[in-house]
């Protein structure tokens, strides 16, 4: 399966385990705040949830485990990171959890089947966004939720003392190669405008805030 995007763990990073030790250490900083996020925004042990780029299955983990009666079916294009909850989360597979390997334009899923989706840092990749969407739009029950986090790189964390210039450089060069790959690190300011217009109804758009003091520096590093 083609993996169309700025974002592809099987063929960009030459070592696939660091980058699934990195992904496992961003889900361990920023589960807590995700999660209180997710319960403001309505989620509850009674759901059907769909969550869009799963990954290697960590932040799914985590899903199951706080509300240990949701269903979720978990959707990832890589078929690299489809094997890893696979194997790790396999006592759940057939109970509580079901793994797809899809894409997010065109998951196959029935109309009006879930009453939460998230989609954690992978809109930021889309070369289509409006697109991915309305396929969750078609997904989601008369309503259902939608949960998007992800990024604007022009709104920083908090980081004390400041680190230095060289990681803003690294970022800046990270921003084009991202945007020439068809993805956008500033796609936070867009989201409203994207959901309002294939559909969405209701909306809200907040920034959420990382603190070194919180972390540590060593995270943001």
């Amino acid at each position: 399966m083609m993996i169309p995007g700025s974002y592809n763990a099987s063929n960009v990073h030459r070592d696939i385990d660091r980058e699934i030790q990195r992904l496992y250490t961003q889900v361990l900083l920023s589960w807590d705040k995700e999660a209180r996020t997710l319960a403001r925004f309505g989620l509850n042990d009674c759901m059907s949830v769909l969550e869009l780029g799963s990954g290697p299955g960590f932040f799914t983990q985590k899903l199951l485990t706080w509300l240990p009666n949701i269903a979720v079916i978990a959707v990832e294009v890589d078929p690299i990171l489809v094997l890893r909850p696979k194997h790790q989360l396999q006592d759940k597979i057939g109970k509580r959890l079901q793994i797809i390997e899809a894409s997010v334009m065109d998951t196959g899923l029935k109309e009006s089947s879930f009453d939460f989706a998230v989609a954690r840092l992978l809109f930021q990749h889309l070369p289509d966004p409006s697109g991915a969407a309305k396929e969750i739009l078609r997904v989601l029950k008369p309503g259902g939720k939608l949960v998007i986090t992800d990024i604007d790189q022009d709104i920083e964390s908090i980081v004390d003392p400041p680190i230095s210039k060289f990681p803003s450089l690294l970022l800046d060069n990270d921003s084009h190669l991202q945007t020439s790959q068809g993805g956008n690190a500033r796609i936070g300011r867009r989201l409203r405008r994207i959901l309002k217009e294939v559909g969405f109804k209701n909306l809200d758009l907040e920034a959420i805030v990382f603190n070194s003091d919180e972390l540590g520096v060593e995270g943001f590093l």
